[in-house]
C-alpha cells in the first residue's frame, strides 16, 4: 500500500474553490484572444471588450468540469499505452525548455544545442524511470521561430516514448500536430492515440494571454491533450502566502478549463503547474524549496477533488551542480509529488531555477 501525502482538510479544498470561482467574477480573468472572449460571452460570463476582461460565473465553470474526462492515456510510437493521466498513477518525465547544459568536464553552463538535446533524449529512452519524454532544452543555434517544432522533430527522430512538449506560437502548434498525426496514421487517428501532451501556460495574476488562451481552444478542437502549467510566484505574482497561491492557481487553471471546454467539450485536459514561492532577497523562485512542494501537492489535490489529471515540476533543484543540495531537494520534492498521487512530475534532469539541464542527474 502507498501511504499518501495530503496538506488541505475537504473543508479548506472547498474553501480554496469557492474563492477561486469568487476571483473569476470579481476582479475576473483578463482574456486577450478575441476567440476566447467570444466563446465565453456566447455562454454566458459577462466579456469587457475594452477592458478584455472576462467575469466567468461558476456555474459556467462547473459546466465545463462536467465534460473533462477524469483520465486518459498517451501512446507510444507503436500504439500502445505509455501513460496513465488520471487517478493515483504517477510517473515522471526529464523536464522541459533549459537553456542550458550543464558540461560534465569543466562543470561550466554552457548554451544547449542539438547535440544536448539528443544525448538527453538517447538517456531518457534507455531509463524505465521516464514514462514519457519532454523537449528538454532549447537549441540555441536553431532559429527561434521553429524551435519548438524542431525540438518535437528531435524527440520523434529518437525515442518511441510519449512526449511532454509545448508550442512557442498558433502556426508551429498545427504544424507540430502534423508532425505527431504522420506517426498515429492521421489527426483523426492522434485524436483517438494521442502521442504528445502540450503544455500551455496562463500568465499571472489571472491572465490569458492571446496565445495561451489560442492555444487552448486549437488543441482543444484537434482532441489533443493540453496542459494547464500555472505558475503563481508566492510573493511576487500571487499573494504571498501558499493557500494564496494554491487559490490564485485554481483560478487560472478554472478559467483555462472553461474557455478549452467551450472550444472543444470532452478534450483531454490537465490539471498542471509549476509554482513556486519567490526569494525577495535574491529574486529568484527556488524549485527546490519545500514550500514550493507543499503548494504543488496542494493545488494537486484541489484537482484530484474535482477529478482531474494531475502534473507539476517537482525533483528539480535550484543548486548549480550535481552537489548534496541538488540530491537533497531534488529527491525530497519529488517523494512528496510521488506520495501525492500527481500523474505526471517534471523536472527530474533539471538545476538552477529550471534554466540548466545536467545528463548526470537525469
Amino acid at each position: 500500500m502507498q501511504p499518501k501525502v495530503e496538506f488541505l482538510s475537504q473543508e479548506m479544498i472547498q474553501r480554496v474553490l469557492d474563492e477561486a470561482f469568487a476571483l473569476m467574477m470579481r476582479p475576473g480573468i483578463k482574456v486577450q484572444s478575441v476567440e476566447a472572449r467570444q466563446l465565453l460571452a456566447e455562454a454566458g460570463a459577462q466579456v469587457d471588450e475594452e477592458t478584455e476582461v472576462a467575469h466567468i460565473p461558476e456555474a459556467l465553470a462547473r459546466q465545463a468540469l462536467e465534460t473533462v474526462p477524469g483520465q486518459f492515456f498517451l501512446f507510444n510510437r507503436r500504439g500502445e499505452p505509455g501513460v496513465n493521466y488520471g487517478a493515483e498513477a504517477v510517473h515522471f518525465d526529464p523536464g522541459s525548455s533549459g537553456v542550458h547544459i550543464l558540461v560534465a568536464d569543466t562543470l561550466e553552463h554552457r548554451p544547449s544545442v542539438t547535440a544536448d538535446l539528443v544525448k538527453i533524449i538517447k538517456l531518457a529512452e534507455m531509463l524505465p524511470q521516464f514514462a514519457a519524454q519532454s523537449t528538454a532544452v532549447v537549441c540555441n543555434e536553431v532559429p527561434k521561430t521553429i524551435g519548438d517544432l524542431y525540438r518535437l522533430y528531435l524527440v520523434l527522430s529518437y525515442s518511441e516514448k510519449p512526449i511532454v512538449t509545448g508550442a512557442f506560437s498558433i502556426t508551429t502548434l498545427q504544424n507540430m500536430i502534423d508532425m505527431l498525426a504522420i506517426f498515429a496514421g492521421g489527426r483523426e487517428a492522434l485524436r483517438d492515440k494521442p502521442q504528445a501532451v502540450f503544455d500551455v501556460c496562463p500568465s499571472p495574476p489571472l491572465i490569458w494571454s492571446d496565445f495561451g488562451a489560442q492555444n487552448l481552444i486549437e488543441l482543444a478542437r484537434a482532441g489533443v491533450p493540453a496542459q494547464m502549467v500555472s505558475m503563481p510566484l508566492a510573493g511576487a505574482a500571487a499573494p504571498v502566502t501558499l493557500l494564496g497561491a494554491v487559490v490564485q492557481h485554481a483560478a487560472e487553471s478554472l478559467s483555462g478549463i472553461t474557455i478549452h471546454q467551450l472550444a472543444g467539450p470532452g478534450a483531454p485536459i490537465v490539471w498542471g503547474g509549476a509554482p513556486a514561492i519567490f526569494d525577495m532577497r535574491k529574486g529568484t523562485t527556488p524549485l527546490g524549496a519545500l514550500e514550493t512542494a507543499m503548494i504543488d501537492a496542494s493545488y494537486s489535490q484541489v484537482g484530484k477533488s474535482l477529478g482531474l489529471p494531475t502534473h507539476t515540476y517537482l525533483g528539480a533543484s535550484d543548486a548549480k551542480l550535481v552537489d548534496a543540495q541538488a540530491g537533497m531537494e531534488s529527491g525530497m520534492t519529488a517523494l512528496i509529488g510521488a506520495l501525492a498521487g500527481i500523474n505526471m512530475i517534471s523536472g527530474a534532469g533539471m538545476l538552477d531555477f529550471l534554466a540548466c539541464f545536467s545528463l548526470e542527474k537525469l
